[in-house]
């Protein structure tokens, strides 16, 4: 039996990470992570590496989560202790699509998508977003991850986790159908 106490999830920028994990949480009854919470402070200051993992580090010793993000500089925090993986590996074009969607949704009057919140402590401080900076970093960022990365993060995973406590989910329609097992799992549960 698969153990969820505890996932981790990894894609690109504008794959769905957040969506997802929020999802699992609540399904779950779990806590959710977001690191990009963690990471970012008001007016777009990053902690040093050293304070950043110990944020982490705290956060890492509730009994259950499900935590998204891509940091590296955590990487090896996360999967000793997660028991479970998902890898978003869904076509570069979805996710493209998502950061320029949601950013002018969020920086303008047009809804192109469902506007997603700034990490925490950006939207307290009101710190503004530079929409087509952000497009620019984040479409950057989603195509180096999709580019060079996913592959030795997929490696990574199996190694941590070996072959039954992973999965690689590749367009949205395996996202819904994974959500709707976990949640008719639970269901089965409660009953």
């Amino acid at each position: 039996m698969v153990n969820f106490n505890r996932i981790v999830i990894y894609g690109a920028s504008g794959s769905g990470k957040t969506t997802l994990a929020k999802s699992l949480g609540e399904i779950l009854y779990i806590d959710y992570i977001h690191l990009d919470d963690l990471f970012w402070f008001p007016d777009w200051t990053m902690p040093t590496k050293k304070a950043f993992r110990k944020i982490v580090k705290k956060e890492l010793s509730r009994k259950s989560w499900v935590i998204d993000g891509n940091y590296s500089k955590v990487r090896d925090m996360l999967l000793p202790q997660a028991t479970f993986a998902i890898v978003l590996d869904l076509p570069l074009y979805i996710s493209l699509w998502r950061i320029v969607a949601r950013t002018l949704s969020r920086n303008t009057k047009l809804t192109f998508h469902r506007s997603t919140h700034l990490p925490k402590r950006i939207e307290e401080s009101g710190t503004k977003e530079k929409p087509l900076y952000a497009i620019y970093e984040l479409s950057s960022f989603s195509i180096r991850y999709k580019v060079y990365k996913i592959k030795g993060i997929i490696e990574e995973v199996k190694q941590a986790l070996g072959t039954d406590n992973y999965l690689i989910l590749k367009n949205p329609k395996d996202v819904k159908v994974f959500i709707e097992k976990i949640r008719k799992m639970k269901s089965q549960e409660k009953s």
